[in-house]
């Protein structure tokens, strides 16, 4: 059996859960609220992650393990990515402990800070200036289940490094010879030594969610960033991370390298006309913290097909997909199209008037 921790209510015994709005925890049954008063840490060391072994990502080594319910006794059967759930036979908020501890602990936790109650206002502004959407979009269609879920990252830090060659470019002087204008170019075979540093880069560490959707949840504020508590989890949905750390590096040093490559070329050599990289290769040297950051998951149905909608729970930041009304889209269109055309043909015929 696994190991379990709930937050539990010293007055009656009933579930706490964490509220947003205050960042206490509260007792929806006598009203009593707690301060989280996580462990006193001056800074987050971070995991070895370049020593992180396979097995914490190996679902098969402890798939679906069993837990007991402190308060009701009930067996609970947990995926092996799940570290927060709700008893479904007394909906006590529980924290799988053994999946938050030791090597598995994560450093820190962005608190919710948009309560459940606030999303329908930030997808009125989301849905704001949609004019492409359908009118009747909002009384047929239907809100899915909220769901809050702390999704696991590892935020980067460290730095490419190495030799790199250019070649740039700088233009000369220009003679006239008969009808042409020639211009000298000059070619310059370039070598630099470069180091780029990186920090607070974050990417998700969660198998279920769609990456694209995550990458546009940012940018989280890390200065928001507290010692880990699992107070913080209560009533909410927490996933350890499952994606391996090979794919995990790979997509980190993608984004810092194409970061790094559109700021060498316009940075590496001030004063040619163009530089453009020819050769050498960066070396990574990265170091990871694993952080759960808030994120409220639903989907809205709209005749028949599912949108899929995330908010940033730090920042109300609202991404999601809407229909098109064809209709209105081609009307659109059409007016821009002969607005176009009605302004070409003005310039026509002024041309035409000044005998040009």
């Amino acid at each position: 059996m696994g190991a379990v921790h709930e937050q539990e209510c010293p007055s009656c015994g009933a579930a706490m859960r964490f509220e947003p709005a205050s960042g206490l925890l509260i007792c929806d049954y006598c009203g009593k609220t707690m301060q989280i008063e996580p462990e006193q840490r001056s800074e987050f060391n971070g995991f070895d992650f370049a020593n992180l072994s396979s097995h914490a990502y190996d679902a098969s080594a402890e798939a679906l393990p069993i837990y007991n319910c402190v308060s009701c006794g009930a067996e609970i059967i947990a995926a092996s990515e799940q570290i927060s759930l709700t008893c479904p036979y007394c909906r006590n908020n529980i924290v799988l402990t053994d999946k938050v501890s030791g090597a598995l602990r994560p450093d820190g936790v962005i608190p919710f800070r948009i309560a459940p109650d606030a999303l329908p206002a930030a997808l009125r502004s989301f849905y704001k200036g949609k004019v492409l959407m359908p009118k009747n979009f909002f009384s047929e269609s239907s809100v899915g289940k909220v769901t809050g879920v702390y999704v696991p990252f590892w935020v980067f830090s460290g730095r490419l490094f190495g030799r790199l060659t250019f070649r740039g470019e700088k233009s000369g002087r220009s003679h006239r010879s008969g009808d042409y204008i020639i211009t000298d170019t000059h070619l310059y075979d370039l070598e630099r030594d470069v180091s780029v540093a990186f920090d607070g880069l974050p990417v998700d560490a969660s198998g279920k969610i769609d990456d694209a959707l995550m990458d546009s949840m940012e940018p989280f504020d890390l200065t928001d960033v507290k010692p880990f508590d699992p107070g913080y989890l209560a009533g909410f949905v927490a996933d350890r991370f499952d994606v391996p750390k090979e794919d995990i590096s790979a997509r980190a040093e993608a984004r810092m390298r194409n970061t790094a490559d559109s700021y060498l070329n316009a940075h590496a050599a001030p004063g040619y006309a163009s530089v453009k990289r020819s050769g050498g290769r960066l070396t990574a040297e990265l170091n990871a913290k694993y952080l759960l950051f808030p994120v409220y998951l639903f989907d809205i149905v709209f005749r028949g097909e599912t949108y899929n909608f995330a908010v940033n729970g730090q920042s109300g930041k609202v991404v999601g997909s809407v229909p098109t009304d064809k209709g209105v889209a081609r009307k659109r269109f059409l007016v821009r199209a002969a607005a176009v055309l009605g302004i070409v043909l003005v310039i026509a015929l002024i041309r035409y008037l000044l005998g040009r």
